[in-house]
């Protein structure tokens, strides 16, 4: 079989997949990483009492300044967006 020769073109040829593979999941969780960020500041812009545990620590979070509201954060297309890039993410991890 073809793909799995031990030569030196099919060796060079998955490297460079398995390189380009890796930087498409970094761009990928870099993208969903900056939603979970515009989420959790619209959370904190809510100014909701934190539960005595507060588990999450979220009395410890940093805000951003200038905070959109959360109605104009998550929006219907955001997540649309993010469940897009988060089924995208999975199927590039699956094994």
């Amino acid at each position: 079989m073809t793909s799995t020769a031990d030569n030196n073109l099919t060796l060079h040829g998955f490297r460079r997949f398995k390189t380009t593979h890796l930087l498409n999941l970094r761009f990928l969780e870099h993208e969903i990483s900056e939603m979970d960020h515009a989420i959790y500041q619209a959370g904190l812009s809510l100014d909701l009492t934190l539960s005595p545990s507060d588990r999450l620590g979220l009395k410890h979070g940093k805000r951003d300044a200038n905070v959109p509201g959360v109605g104009s954060t998550i929006t219907p297309d955001f997540i649309l967006k993010l469940r897009s890039l988060v089924r995208e993410y999975g199927m590039c991890r699956a094994p």
